[in-house]
């Protein structure tokens, strides 16, 4: 019997932004809204100077963050076009392919990931992207995820959800956990599922920093 296919994550979202789709549900209405307004206010209130999102994607969400210097970087070379476009002519903005941030990696002080940890398929591509995510921050790390182990046959190819908290314990004693905020728009039964997530924040901070409320 012919073996079949590993998913590739990768694949799936260049594929899925080639054929004209977008970053998800998750990108648009109050669920950007709110995803950017936690970014801009650690931003403020953290003085970050200079942020960098992996897995950034059509740049939706993006659009509506107040930051002065932003890096998206992301797998797909048609949604990094997309967003140059909508959002080229901000200053101190850029958007690189996954390839030219491991060529020149540069360290922020702040790294974010929203959206992104549950479509990890492969243990390897979550492994690597974890240690990317903590290893380009100085200071910060921002997630917006599930943080539970779930591996049900029945879920979407293009979904698993991990406890990345406890890569977080394993991987990176360095950081610790500064603040979590309870979803708002709390997915479960009878809800939207355009209009809701299971996804919430937490923020890490480098063990050495001093925290500021």
């Amino acid at each position: 019997m012919e073996d079949l296919p590993q998913f590739s994550s990768a694949d799936f979202w260049r594929n899925r932004y080639l054929t004209g789709g977008h970053s998800g549900a998750g990108a648009y209405g109050r669920l950007a809204v709110y995803k950017a307004h936690i970014v801009n206010v650690v931003a403020e209130t953290r003085k970050v100077r200079s942020v960098v999102e992996f897995g950034s994607g059509d740049g939706n969400t993006a659009s509506l963050f107040h930051l002065r210097r932003y890096t998206g970087v992301d797998v797909s070379p048609e949604v990094l076009e997309r967003a140059r476009t909508r959002l080229g002519e901000r200053k101190n903005w850029c958007w690189k392919s996954l390839a030219e941030y491991d060529a020149d990696p540069q360290v922020h002080d702040m790294a974010m990931s929203l959206d992104v940890i549950y479509h990890l398929v492969e243990d390897e591509v979550f492994e690597d992207y974890m240690a990317r995510l903590f290893g380009a921050s100085r200071r910060l790390v921002l997630i917006y995820s599930s943080d539970h182990a779930d591996d049900d046959p029945a879920r979407a190819p293009h979904v698993r959800h991990r406890a990345y908290s406890d890569w977080v314990a394993r991987a990176a004693p360095d950081w610790t956990l500064a603040r979590t905020w309870k979803q708002p728009f709390p997915f479960g039964p009878g809800t939207n599922p355009r209009q809701t997530s299971f996804a919430f924040f937490r923020l890490y901070r480098k063990t050495a920093e001093r925290k500021v409320d």
